[in-house]
């Protein structure tokens, strides 16, 4: 697809999508982040590596357990968007326009909140990324860049874009992950633990209908399009969910189901 037409594209998505992202997306996208703002907004149990300045001492006097005060988070966050481009990510016209959907959308409340996007594209290493800026030719432009890169990757790994972010971003940032979650190694969950709890970190799993089907009874015999292995899936198989405390998941396998499924993801706050 020519730079043009991807931007063309992804104009047209702008359009449509802004409305419901400024009803259905913008509000829990603001409320969900807790910190370490002045505002006092909530508060949670103390976990080991806190800062133990930030005790809420009558909450914890009341509960008989130490309590940490949550303020209201300072805006104006980098919203790092990192789009999962190896061969499962690109197999139909279909999951890719679902993928470019969800950047998009993503995208635009971090525009509407005046906070910084910045474009990542990853599959065996980062193979692409944008500085963070504001504005939104800027950023539309960016991620047609994205788009239009060849990417070489046969696989997807996890870790070393988790150790690119880890080594650019000292300061807080909002770390989106949009992937089919079909990452080929097991030390990347490990990591994302860790990222979890210094940044506010948001998976979104794109998988289109028919990767997301489950059948009714039986096995299904399935093809990994990137080794090439045959494995069996079965009624309880599922999409893997990591054991990551403070981890923020949203699964989208259309797009009908895009909004309802963000808004889940960001309207709890952080716990």
């Amino acid at each position: 697809m020519e730079f043009a037409e991807v931007l063309d594209k992804v104009m047209r998505l702008r359009w449509r999508l802004a409305k419901p992202v400024q009803s259905l997306l913008v509000g829990p996208y603001r409320s969900a982040f807790r910190g370490e703002g002045i505002e006092f907004a909530d508060a949670r149990p103390y976990e080991i590596g806190d800062d133990w300045r930030r005790l809420h001492w009558s909450l914890t006097a009341r509960k008989n357990q130490p309590y940490l005060r949550l303020g209201q988070e300072e805006r104006e966050l980098t919203c790092l968007i990192a789009i999962d481009r190896s061969p499962s990510m690109r197999i139909s016209s279909e999951k890719q326009n679902l993928t470019l959907t969800v950047a998009v959308s993503l995208a635009l409340s971090a525009l509407l909140n005046s906070d910084r996007v910045q474009w990542l594209s990853f599959g065996e290493q980062v193979e692409y990324f944008s500085p963070a800026r504001k504005g939104e030719k800027f950023t539309w432009g960016a991620l047609s860049r994205l788009w239009n890169q060849t990417s070489r990757a046969e696989r997807s790994y996890l870790s070393p874009m988790l150790h690119w972010v880890a080594s650019v971003h000292r300061r807080r940032i909002l770390l989106i992950i949009v992937s089919d979650l079909f990452f080929h190694d097991q030390t990347g969950w490990t990591l994302l633990n860790a990222m979890a709890h210094q940044h506010f970190t948001l998976i979104v799993g794109v998988r289109t209908l028919q990767e997301a089907y489950t059948p009714a009874w039986g096995y299904l015999p399935v093809k990994d399009v990137e080794t090439g292995e045959v494995a069996i899936h079965r009624r309880e198989d599922s999409l893997p969910v990591p054991a990551v405390s403070r981890l923020r998941l949203a699964y989208v396998s259309s797009e009908k189901e895009l909004f309802s499924a963000l808004g889940r993801a960001f309207l709890t706050p952080l716990q």
